[in-house]
């Protein structure tokens, strides 16, 4: 029933132990702050770096490919099974995470001896935008703020998405690691990025779906660091303590009153 208190008498020991109410006192304000105003002093910022998988788009497409369509597709081909196929990706994966390799499309077309992004666009069907993905990137056009994509995905990959969704215009550029032989995840891309683009990062803020690439980021002093909880729009959103949002709707309200001054 609705309002209805439990006597702490008629609960189990576990409900009640300091360790069981810390846990859900913090669940509780973790839920509370996902949809409370998301402010950022968006005066102080130059450069709105965003991922592109997982981040501007759903995850959904990837993780089908990866995850389930990659496999069986290998198996039709070289007739092993798919369990067979699924091992050796994953340890094959194990090698080099972290890495550029990780993310290099011609790696795994050799790798498996296929046409992968051949392959890959018989699901572009199901690339989309996030959502208010699309709204937030209209929300800073009108801005002064340069909005640049850095992205792990191979070019193949990103001409394939931008096929099929309009980013290319609707941000000022589009950096693949590729370009610097080197992931997010390396030092060595955000010092590139810095360089290449001029960008002071004490005055940028990047939002990715990646936590090990946020902490590159936040190494590499990035003023705002995001994390998007809910990359995957078939999978519910993930619980993390770093400062994130599910969605781009939280952060409209603020750049759409700045792009009215």
């Amino acid at each position: 029933m609705r309002g209805m208190v439990v006597p702490a008498d008629a609960m189990p020991d576990w409900m009640i132990s300091p360790e069981s109410t810390a846990l859900c006192f913090a669940y509780l304000i973790c839920q509370k702050r996902r949809r409370m105003p998301f402010n950022i002093d968006w005066q102080s910022i130059d450069d709105v770096l965003l991922d592109m998988d997982g981040t501007l788009l759903d995850l959904h497409y990837d993780a089908t490919f990866w995850l389930k369509n990659l496999h069986s597709i290998v198996a039709g081909i070289t007739g092993d099974s798919e369990i067979d196929i699924r091992d050796r990706f994953r340890e094959e994966l194990k090698k080099h995470e972290g890495t550029l390799v990780w993310y290099c499309t011609d790696y795994w077309a050799e790798f498996f001896g296929i046409d992968l992004i051949g392959a890959k666009k018989q699901l572009a069907h199901l690339i989309r935008f996030r959502p208010y993905a699309k709204q937030f990137l209209e929300a800073l056009q009108p801005l002064p703020l340069r909005t640049l994509i850095a992205t792990n995905a191979h070019p193949d990959v990103i001409q394939l998405k931008l096929d099929v969704v309009p980013l290319s215009e609707m941000v000022d550029g589009i950096v693949s690691s590729h370009q610097y032989g080197v992931a997010k995840e390396d030092p060595g891309f955000w010092t590139a990025l810095f360089e290449d683009y001029s960008i002071d990062p004490y005055r940028a803020v990047f939002m990715d779906d990646s936590s090990k690439v946020l902490e590159a980021a936040d190494r590499a002093g990035v003023r705002e660091i995001i994390e998007i909880r809910h990359p995957n729009l078939s999978e519910p959103p993930r619980t993390t303590w770093r400062q994130g949002i599910d969605d781009f709707d939280l952060l409209l309200p603020r750049l759409q009153a700045l792009g009215q001054l």
